[in-house]
């Protein structure tokens, strides 16, 4: 990796709704809020774009300005960051995020959140699609099975966010 890189995290799908019937998806966010927090500091301390990305559904409801659509206050993230609903497992998948990241010149996308074996990997697949190079953030990816979990970490590339100082600058 060199230097030259132009990151972005994207902080996908950890919303209430998910959370809130599901005891083992809550335990694994849990499990993984340091890491998730841990790259969103890092990535506002170093002033790179942070995209929240929130599934919606007008179906099951899962809509703007509700309780189930909003992330839980754990999660660090802000109004201040730059949003994205998206209606497929894909990030990417007909929203606008491609070419948000386009404008911002990032060539390089760090993405933490759910599920591990769902969006997670479609959104980390979809990346390549707009010539992006995707990485989890190592233990900030959350499922209702941990070895999916550990699926997804060993099927794609991750970087730790203690790293993130050599590696990310």
């Amino acid at each position: 990796m060199g230097t030259d890189m132009k990151p972005a995290l994207i902080v996908l799908d950890i919303q209430n709704i998910w959370l809130d019937d599901n005891a083992d998806l809550k335990k694994s966010v849990e499990k993984r809020l340091d890491a998730i927090n841990g790259a969103i500091g890092w990535f506002r301390r170093n002033k790179h774009p942070i995209v929240v990305v929130y599934h919606e559904d007008k179906e099951m409801g899962l809509l703007p300005g509700i309780k189930p659509f909003e992330f839980p206050p754990e999660v660090e993230v802000e109004e201040t960051d730059l949003k994205v609903s998206k209606h497929y497992p894909s990030a990417f998948g007909k929203t606008e995020l491609g070419a948000i990241l386009r404008k911002k010149g990032c060539d390089t996308v760090l993405i933490a959140g759910l599920s591990a074996s769902g969006c997670v990997l479609a959104t980390y697949f979809g990346a390549m699609d707009y010539d992006l190079k995707p990485y989890l953030v190592q233990n900030g990816v959350a499922s209702h099975s941990e070895d999916h979990v550990r699926y997804a970490e060993d099927l794609c590339s991750t970087l730790a966010v203690d790293t993130f100082d050599q590696t990310l600058r």
